[in-house]
């Protein structure tokens, strides 16, 4: 099998993950859990632009981004509708320590990428 083929198709399942997850982000109960959910879709972009060979993209990996992209832009549009009728935090102990949890694990998890891009960048530049 072809590493460009395989790494294309692994990208395109995070990008398409990432998307699900953008879209599912307006069903949230709270604003700290909406929050929570695109921190995790912005890292799954992140993850994608740190993992794929940019150079080497085919016709089928373009079509499936810009599904994708279409996709994110759905979800904030939905999110953003969502915002104004959500709580901040939850009123449940237990829901409210679940979206903290969630919160600072894809905050983690977007920083560690973030920094994975920017950290050679600095070291090559």
């Amino acid at each position: 099998m072809n590493p460009e083929l395989v790494s294309q198709v692994a990208c395109a399942i995070v990008i398409a993950w990432g998307a699900l997850t953008a879209v599912q982000a307006s069903r949230s109960a709270t604003r700290t859990g909406l929050l929570g959910s695109f921190i995790t879709a912005a890292a799954m972009l992140l993850l994608v632009r740190l993992i794929a060979d940019f150079g080497g993209w085919s016709g089928w990996f373009v079509y499936v981004w810009l599904l994708a992209m279409i996709v994110y832009v759905i979800g904030v549009y939905r999110s953003a509708s969502a915002w104004p009728g959500l709580q901040w935090r939850a009123e449940d102990v237990k829901a409210r320590r679940s979206e903290t949890t969630n919160l600072s694990v894809s905050s983690v998890l977007a920083l560690t990428i973030t920094g994975a891009l920017v950290v050679p960048g600095l070291l090559l530049g």
